[in-house]
């Protein structure tokens, strides 16, 4: 998503950046969930990490209350963990960043950028390989299982006719793919697969083994944003690396304290390898390490990341200058990112949801479809906009699709953030408002 900063600056999509407002009074976790679930959801859970302690919360709207161990999936967190174990192989000295992914790949396939240039192990932990957010061959005969039957011989057949636009390490672009090849990669060049060497290299050396895990028994029933039942998602062994953990509230701040150097373990200098900058991010206030994203935060630096499937929410975040860390676990596909972000620092703004979740105008698809397009900023910032039938959808730079609702016949809000679009009467340009700020937009 687009953010602004507090000084009311629009930030490259995705950005993230803090100011700091006098320090809020502190308050337990529960009465952030209770909150919380009175707008959306279904069930939270959460923790953070403070001084070396532990605080666990969990709500439900309806349903049974989750647990500190209540099973969920992470989804993309689990790109933390495959990018911890390509820091282990390096720390091993089992191979180098800037070594040729291809190198380990079967059949002589080859992975090559569009000038040729063979794609590292850096550029697929720091989504700038050039790969696409997903492949095009990725037809699953369940929709609402994308990723259970994409298998090796897709993703080879993927990549042997894969036609790369630009050179590695010149653009951030978000990729499953990538992460699901780094994992599969990883695999490959020890001769097993992705869960085996996972639980071998991290999980078991961390001391997780009880708390995170694949096909987890006891999973919660996930649920889509407007609270219905949805199928959980299975990964084979070419995707797991995306986002195929399951685990509890506990079993992931435990994870984020042992990124803290909270507790003794073999994969300090992994994670230290992990957080440290490796590439330019979706802005330049947000670079990328090793799939964590980084946040300025006053004279301080977050790690971040988020993850979501059908029917789960996650957000992890980090503040080592503190030794703090912060966990939400939803079972419904709903932002949780700002709660997880107030358990590391109480002085961080809470979204007001329900301002998020205000009634919609229904629009003809004559009305909504001749405002699609690419609308620019800048030539590095842009705002893709795509018609549906009646529905409206947009994509910033970098960033993942998200819907637009009707508010008036030209102006439509976000329900992923707060933040609403207003179309010019020409239909040439169009104006962001977000944060009492605005950007302007014009059409290419």
């Amino acid at each position: 998503m687009t953010l602004l900063n507090r000084r009311q600056t629009l930030l490259a999509a995705g950005s993230l950046a803090f100011a700091w407002p006098a320090r809020a009074d502190e308050e337990g976790l529960q009465p952030l969930l209770d909150a919380r679930l009175k707008v959306e959801g279904v069930a939270l859970a959460a923790g953070r990490l403070r001084s070396g302690k532990a605080e666990f919360a969990g709500a439900a709207a309806r349903g049974t209350q989750p647990g500190a161990d209540s099973v969920f999936e992470y989804g993309s967190i689990t790109k933390t963990f495959t990018a911890l174990l390509l820091a282990d192989a390096v720390v091993r000295g089992q191979l180098k960043l800037d070594d040729a992914v291809e190198a380990v790949l079967p059949d002589g396939l080859r992975l090559r950028d569009s000038l040729g240039q063979p794609l590292r192990w850096r550029d697929l932990a720091t989504h700038r390989s050039g790969l696409p957010r997903l492949p095009d061959n990725m037809t699953p005969a369940r929709v609402d299982d994308p990723y259970a039957d994409y298998d090796w011989a897709s993703l080879r057949l993927f990549l042997k006719g894969w036609q790369p636009r630009i050179a590695r390490d010149t653009v951030f672009g978000y990729s499953n793919l990538g992460f699901g090849l780094l994992g599969h990669a990883l695999a490959l060049r020890e001769d097993t697969d992705y869960a085996t060497l996972l639980t071998r290299r991290v999980l078991m050396p961390l001391g997780l083994g009880e708390h995170i895990g694949f096909a987890r028994p006891g999973l919660l029933q996930g649920h889509d944003a407007q609270g219905k039942p949805v199928p959980a998602w299975h990964f084979l062994g070419v995707t797991a690396g995306a986002g195929a953990l399951h685990g509890s509230a506990r079993g992931l701040l435990r994870y984020g304290q042992a990124a803290l150097g909270g507790y003794e373990h073999p994969l300090r200098e992994a994670f230290a390898l992990c957080l440290r900058p490796h590439a330019a991010g979706s802005a330049p206030i947000n670079p990328v390490g090793l799939a964590w994203l980084l946040a300025p935060a006053g004279d301080r630096t977050l790690y971040n990341h988020d993850g979501a499937t059908a029917g789960f929410s996650s957000s992890l975040w980090l503040d080592p200058s503190r030794g703090a860390a912060g966990v939400v676990l939803a079972n419904a596909q709903v932002p949780v990112t700002d709660l997880a972000m107030h358990a590391v620092d109480a002085s961080l703004p809470l979204q007001d949801r329900a301002a998020l979740r205000q009634p919609s105008l229904t629009l003809a698809p004559a009305q909504v479809q001749p405002l699609a397009g690419v609308y620019a900023m800048n030539p590095q910032f842009k705002l893709r906009v795509r018609a549906d039938g009646a529905r409206l959808f947009a994509q910033a730079t970098g960033q993942g699709e998200f819907e637009l609702f009707g508010k008036a016949e030209r102006r439509f809000f976000a329900r992923v953030a707060v933040l609403e679009i207003e179309f010019d009467a020409d239909g040439q340009a169009l104006t962001l408002y977000q944060g009492g700020g605005t950007a302007r937009f014009v059409r290419e």
